[in-house]
């Protein structure tokens, strides 16, 4: 977050003197009582300043914005057969993109807010404790009486892939552009925001700007095809931006990953991070192109990779990484999920990630 020269030595006198009056404020620093107030709003709306007696914002914080679901898994025992019932395994766990992530991030030894909502039900309670045994702080997240905590289908082949997936997300279009204005001195004071699509539109855009005014670094997953479409046609403001080829061939209607990474960078996005299953992920990174290769591994069940991918991808940029050497970490993060039935893997930690990520390999072009 870049601060003008007045802004970073008021913040300086603000630590010093927590409560001291804005003219006394004004007489240390040489300017007016009013010029004082002024800068305050600034750095209030940069999220650094929170309220009087001045409360600063913690600049180690990552919040996760967007769903927190209960996940249903059925594994089929065979191949999947259309319109026909078929043997299968069931369970449930705790999921929802953003949700998953900032369990990611916390099982990394990041500090994560998770902004969320859910149905004040059994579900939505089972969700929140297990986010919070994980060290992911719940204390943002709406309990809506009334409401149905969202729930997530996922029907895999025995092979561990997805065959059809189904979400019932309705409880998050409360997600809307007065929660980020209700939320936001609490959002700002973050070192990063993630978002996921199972937002609103509104509030995505009104997210994309305030980030963008902030200069706040912002990290987007485009989920699914149709959230993906509910992302505004000008994207600046988003620092990263996830998705896979699927949807970049149907939303972006690219051909390849370049011509998505490049039609993305014209609407704004800085950095652009393309999966493809089992190919090599895309990293676009100051006008270049870099391929990151999928090290060869088990299967066991795809949920939850795409999730694990995204923090570990935080998790080094916020460790003074580059992209490229984030989009590694991403590749290690996923393949320990891949790995577990589990959507957060209890094997991820950031000493494998740091012993890992520079073993894989990289294609430049």
């Amino acid at each position: 977050m870049t601060l003008t020269d007045l802004e970073a030595r008021l913040l300086a006198q603000l630590k010093a003197q927590p409560f001291a009056t804005q003219q006394e404020l004004g007489e240390a620093l040489g300017i007016s009582r009013a010029s004082v107030a002024n800068y305050v709003e600034r750095l209030q709306a940069k999220g650094l300043v929170l309220g009087r007696a001045y409360i600063f914002a913690d600049a180690s914080t990552i919040s996760c914005i967007g769903g927190a679901v209960l996940d249903r898994v059925l594994r089929l025992e065979q191949p999947g057969i259309p319109q026909t019932s078929q043997p299968a395994t069931s369970r449930e766990t705790r999921g929802g993109v953003a949700r998953n992530v900032a369990e990611n991030l916390a099982r990394l030894s990041e500090q994560v807010k998770l902004f969320s909502i859910v149905g004040n039900d059994a579900a939505g309670k089972s969700i929140l404790d297990a986010s919070e045994a994980a060290g992911v702080d719940t204390a943002l997240v709406v309990r809506a009486t009334g409401a149905t905590t969202g729930t997530y289908t996922a029907i895999m082949e025995p092979s561990g892939d997805l065959y059809l997936g189904a979400a019932d997300m309705g409880i998050f279009g409360q997600l809307d552009a007065q929660f980020i204005e209700r939320h936001w001195q609490k959002i700002a004071a973050s070192r990063l925001i993630f978002a996921d699509t199972n937002c609103s539109t509104e509030l995505l855009s009104q997210l994309i700007t305030r980030c963008h005014n902030s200069d706040i670094p912002l990290a987007i997953d485009a989920v699914s095809i149709p959230k993906f479409r509910r992302l505004p046609k000008n994207l600046t403001g988003i620092e990263y931006l996830f998705c896979n080829m699927d949807e970049a061939r149907a939303v972006i209607g690219a051909t390849t990953a370049a011509e998505a990474a490049n039609a993305l960078n014209k609407r704004g996005v800085q950095n652009i991070i393309i999966t493809d299953g089992t190919n090599p992920v895309t990293c676009f990174n100051a006008n270049k192109l870099t391929h990151v290769e999928i090290p060869t591994t088990k299967i066991v069940d795809v949920s939850g990779a795409g999730d694990a991918f995204v923090a570990g991808f935080l998790h080094s940029i916020l460790d003074g990484k580059s992209a490229i050497e984030a989009t590694q970490s991403g590749v290690v993060s996923a393949g320990l999920t891949v790995r577990s039935e589990l959507r957060n893997s209890p094997d991820l930690s950031a000493q494998i990630i740091a012993e890992q990520a520079p073993k894989v390999k990289i294609q430049r072009t």
